[in-house]
C-alpha cells in the first residue's frame, strides 16, 4: 500500500479531507478505504542506532484469501528519516522479476520503502514479487507468498551487506518472519538504504488496516490481533509510552488495550469511541 502510511503521521493529527463514501443507505459515510481502523505508536524514547528492529505479532484467527486485511507490526518507521513499513497481508499484489503483469497472489508478507523507484535498490526472495511506483509518491517494494495462519509471529527487519553505488555508501535491510508455531524463518526480500550508519527513529507505529474496494462495514473479519516484545538490535527496548489513535471517518470497529507489556486488539465489532487517542501506558 503506497503513501498512504507515509501520510499516516498527518492522518493522526489532522481531521480527514477525503470525501465521504457509503456502501449503501443503511450505514455512515465513511472516507475512502483503506480503512486503518488502529493506529500503535510506540515512543522508544531517543533515535538509535540500527541493527535490527522486531516486533512479535499473535493472530487469532486464519483467514480466507478473499479477505483484505493488513497486519503491519513495522506500521511506519524511520531509517535516517527515510520511512518505510511491513507486515503480513491476507491478498497481497506485485511484480515477478520477469512479468510485468500485476499478480494477485493470496496471502503473503511485505516490505517497502519510499523516496526510490529504482528496481536496482529491491532483492527478492525466491520465488518473491516486487513492486515500484509512483502514483502516490516514490516507493519500491519487496512481496513474498507465504499462507500464513493464525498463530505467533515475529516480523524482524535486519541490516545485511554493504553497496558503493555511485560513490554513496548503502546498505541492504532485510525482511524476516518467524513463525513460532513451524519453527521457521522466512525471507521475505530486502531493500537498499541510501546510507552506511541508519538511525531507527524514536516514535514507530504498528497497525491493523482493511484495503482494496469498498466493503459493508459488517465483512471487517473478527480477529484478536496482539503486538508486544519489541526489540532493538537484538535486545528488548524500553518503551517510554504507547498511543492507540483510531482515525477520523473510519468504522469504529476496533479496540486496543494493555496487557502484560503487549497490546491487544479486537477487530471486527462496533466500539462506541469518544476519544480518537488514547495513552495505553507511559513509563
Amino acid at each position: 500500500m503506497p503513501l498512504r502510511s507515509l501520510l499516516l503521521t498527518l492522518a493522526l493529527l489532522l481531521p480527514a479531507v477525503a470525501p465521504a463514501v457509503a456502501a449503501d443507505d443503511d450505514e455512515p459515510q465513511y472516507k475512502p478505504m483503506p480503512w486503518h481502523l488502529v493506529d500503535l505508536w510506540w515512543d522508544l524514547g531517543e533515535k538509535r542506532p540500527f541493527e535490527s528492529y522486531s516486533v512479535d505479532v499473535t493472530i487469532s484467527e486464519t483467514l480466507p484469501d478473499t479477505t483484505k486485511l493488513y497486519i503491519a507490526p513495522v506500521g511506519i518507521a524511520y531509517l535516517n528519516k527515510i520511512p518505510f513499513y511491513g507486515g503480513l497481508q491476507s491478498n497481497f499484489i506485485g511484480y515477478t522479476r520477469d512479468d510485468p503483469k500485476r499478480r494477485w497472489s493470496g496471502h503473503g508478507l511485505l516490505m517497502s520503502m519510499w523516496g526510490e523507484r529504482s528496481l536496482d535498490a529491491v532483492r527478492t526472495s525466491i520465488g518473491g514479487y516486487r513492486e515500484s511506483s509512483g502514483h502516490e509518491g516514490d516507493f519500491v517494494g519487496v512481496r513474498r507468498p507465504y499462507k500464513w495462519t493464525k498463530g505467533t509471529y515475529t516480523y524482524r527487519v535486519v541490516r545485511m551487506d554493504e553497496e558503493v553505488v555511485d560513490g554513496t555508501p548503502c546498505t541492504w535491510v532485510g525482511a524476516f518472519l518467524y513463525s513460532h508455531e513451524k519453527n521457521e524463518n522466512v525471507f521475505i526480500g530486502a531493500l537498499r538504504f541510501p546510507s552506511r550508519d541508519l538511525v531507527l527513529s524514536q516514535r514507530v507505529a504498528s497497525f491493523v488496516e482493511v484495503y482494496g474496494p469498498r466493503i459493508p462495514v459488517d465483512e471487517i473479519p473478527r480477529l484478536t490481533v496482539t503486538f508486544g516484545n519489541l526489540k532493538l538490535n537484538g535486545k528488548p527496548v524500553p518503551v517510554k509510552s504507547v498511543d492507540a489513535v483510531y482515525a477520523d471517518g473510519v468504522p469504529d470497529y476496533a479496540e486496543a488495550k494493555p496487557q502484560d507489556g503487549k497490546v491487544v486488539i479486537e477487530v471486527g465489532q462496533p466500539v462506541e469511541r469518544t476519544e480518537r487517542r488514547i495513552q495505553l501506558w507511559a513509563n
